[in-house]
């Protein structure tokens, strides 16, 4: 998944790369994949060499799946406390189900 968003994410910010092929900076395998899912658009021209594409870019469904991923990224690092000042004991609380997450993220 990642590599797909590279690639997506590569695509935006390079808008004037000319092709697509095994010596780019781009992965080809990936690239394949996302024209196959209709979020990237280029003109093939494989050949017996090898896999190429012309004048790739980015469609409009593949902007918004990066968008969506980017929205999902942020719902998903809701702010947690690790310390909770609620009428707990002597008023401090500790909430440790954050706090074991907060260690397996480390």
């Amino acid at each position: 998944m990642e590599a797909h968003k590279s690639v997506l994410e590569y695509l935006i910010d390079n808008p004037n790369v000319d092709f697509v092929n095994e010596s780019s900076e781009m992965d080809i395998v990936t690239f394949k994949e996302l024209i196959s899912y209709g979020l990237v658009d280029g003109t093939n021209a494989c050949s017996d060499d090898g896999d190429c594409f012309l004048e790739p870019r980015i469609t409009l469904r593949g902007r918004e799946w990066l968008e969506s991923k980017k929205n999902e990224s942020t719902v998903n690092e809701t702010q947690e406390y690790i310390i909770e000042l609620k009428p707990n004991f002597m008023g401090l609380g500790l909430n440790l189900n954050a706090l074991f997450r907060w260690f397996r993220r480390k």
